[in-house]
């Protein structure tokens, strides 16, 4: 293949990546965390696909950046498919949850507050992240 060729391949490939990040970033899931993703390719690198993860913390401290780098295409794409994944999960986890019982206004589903949900619901749905979003990267740069 030529380099031109090789080039177009990776750009295109790239851009199917960055449609996928788009995805996750516009999930009520990521809008709430203030959460995004952005996709890189670095050539001639061990580990040249990136993945950039944004959050913001709930506690109101500064947004946290991060990349992950990736050796191989698989494992970025995993990575994203199972940050998709997560958010789905997670959305379907609120919606149950906040589901209000016999129309009682101010109560989820577990006869808990509203305005407690988070605090409430925090550990159980960074655990249901930590399991669903497995792949892990060959490296992580924290970036702040």
């Amino acid at each position: 293949m030529s380099h031109a060729g090789w080039r177009d391949g990776i750009l295109r490939t790239l851009a199917e990546l960055q449609l996928l990040a788009l995805e996750f970033s516009r999930t009520s899931t990521a809008t709430e965390l203030g959460s995004a993703l952005w996709v890189a390719f670095v050539p001639d690198a061990a580990c040249p696909w990136r993945l950039v993860e944004t959050e913001r913390p709930s506690t109101g401290r500064l947004r946290r950046k991060r990349m992950l780098c990736f050796a191989l295409l698989e494992e970025i794409l995993r990575a994203i498919e199972e940050r998709l994944a997560w958010a789905t999960a997670d959305e379907q986890f609120c919606s149950t949850h906040m589901a209000t019982p016999g129309g009682f206004p101010g109560v989820t589903g577990d006869w808990v507050h509203s305005k407690d949900f988070d605090l409430v619901f925090a550990s159980t749905r960074q655990l249901i992240r930590e399991q669903m979003c497995a792949t892990l990267s060959v490296q992580t740069v924290v970036l702040y």
